[in-house]
């Protein structure tokens, strides 16, 4: 997985090239309006498209038909752990999550530790789904893996799908939430090391996932590199902190073709409670475009938490977050290959139309004409995303990567 740093340190490379001059750096392309556009669109169809295509797998297929046999039914032990896989996989049937299933990965790859603790609780064996009384239950031991049994699909009697959990390894020294008990009566003792799992269907691989985490002399996390892999597709995650920088890597990739690349990497200040984060780099590339948010202070990160005091939807939480956008990150859109910008970005807020009361921020795109159009026709929701983003990886990383 440190290859992918090294992807982005390149990627990094053409963005901020300290040699060009700021005249240089803030020239918009010279391919003219039109055909700026015209690639901007066909970019982010195309993610939309192998979105759309990833809908369409077999693992996406198989999660939804057991997805409706686990809804409604209570399901605990270690078959927390197929549900928690079940229900990715059956956001991806829906179409139903924005940029690449950042959140569900980040939540599915740190909750192992929580899921792990239940399965070495239970320890390996084979377990069969029971449609009769909606549930799993044990048929037989296992001497190295943990194996669910359960049908592939709803119309194809006997066509059985094998999820396999193997390669567990625990970390055993002392981390932060060890000995923590849950609402459930979980007591965390363990935090994962490694894993891997697969789910085939008459020996067709469908979905590969393999987590790898390494840790400091004092328990934190260093780095937790994650791979989720349903065929023909590939999402490959990373969280690390390397001295005072914390980062979050995301491909997304068809067979060998990147569709999408995304880092989010912070510089902190460990020693200031008040204002953590001292900057930001936040570069999301699709096809030939890459958009890029950046902010030189920790200045950002202070206004969207004061912009959480206020009422979501509200004219002033609008006004506020575009405000906190404008005026400490720069944003905009450039080509891949030449650093040369699409359109600049800004941060609008909006009422809405169909909804009195309730304002929105809209991401405005300014082209080389000056003409604008709304982000929204390009990428969905994007701010919505970045803040959400942005806040749950400090949290990640005040609790789980001691900052």
């Amino acid at each position: 997985m440190r290859s992918l740093v090294k992807l982005w340190v390149v990627v990094l490379s053409v963005f901020f090239i300290a040699c060009e001059s700021d005249e240089m750096m803030d020239a918009y392309s010279k391919h003219g309006v039109e055909h700026d556009k015209s690639v901007l669109k066909s970019s982010t169809e195309s993610l939309n498209n192998e979105l759309e295509q990833l809908s369409q797998t077999r693992f996406a297929a198989i999660s939804h038909s057991m997805f409706g046999r686990l809804d409604g039914h209570e399901v605990s032990g270690n078959a927390l752990f197929l549900k928690a896989v079940v229900e990715v996989g059956e956001l991806m049937y829906n179409n139903a999550s924005q940029n690449c299933y950042f959140e569900e990965l980040m939540t599915l790859t740190f909750d192992k530790d929580y899921y792990c603790s239940l399965l070495a609780k239970e320890g390996c064996g084979v377990w069969a789904w029971d449609d009769a009384n909606s549930t799993f239950i044990k048929v037989e031991e296992h001497e190295t893996d943990v194996i669910f049994q359960f049908p592939a699909t709803n119309e194809i009697p006997g066509d059985t799908a094998l999820l396999t959990i193997s390669d567990l390894a625990f970390y055993s020294g002392d981390f932060p939430d060890k000995g923590d008990v849950l609402e459930d009566g979980t007591v965390i003792e363990q935090a994962l090391e490694k894993l891997h799992f697969s789910i085939k269907v008459k020996d067709e691989l469908v979905l590969a996932s393999n987590v790898n985490a390494t840790f400091t002399y004092d328990g934190y996390f260093e780095v937790v590199a994650m791979t989720f892999n349903p065929t023909p597709y590939n999402l490959s995650g990373e969280l690390g902190k390397d001295e005072q920088n914390g980062y979050w890597l995301l491909t997304f990739n068809n067979d060998a073709d990147r569709v999408l690349g995304h880092l989010l990497d912070l510089s902190f200040d460990e020693h200031d409670e008040q204002m953590p984060v001292e900057q930001l780099i936040n570069s999301l590339a699709i096809e030939e475009v890459v958009f890029n948010t950046t902010a030189e202070t920790g200045e950002l990160y202070n206004e969207l938490l004061k912009v959480d005091d206020l009422q979501a939807d509200s004219k002033a939480y609008a006004e506020a977050l575009a405000s906190a956008l404008n005026n400490y990150a720069a944003m905009d859109v450039r080509y891949l290959n030449d650093n040369k910008i699409i359109a600049k970005a800004h941060a609008v807020p909006k009422a809405r139309m169909d909804e009195a009361g309730s304002w929105w921020v809209d991401l405005e795109l300014e082209f080389s004409d000056g003409s604008r159009e709304s982000g929204e026709v390009y990428f969905d929701d994007f701010l919505a995303q970045f803040k959400l983003e942005l806040e749950q990886m400090v949290a990640e990383f005040a609790s789980k990567f001691g900052v």
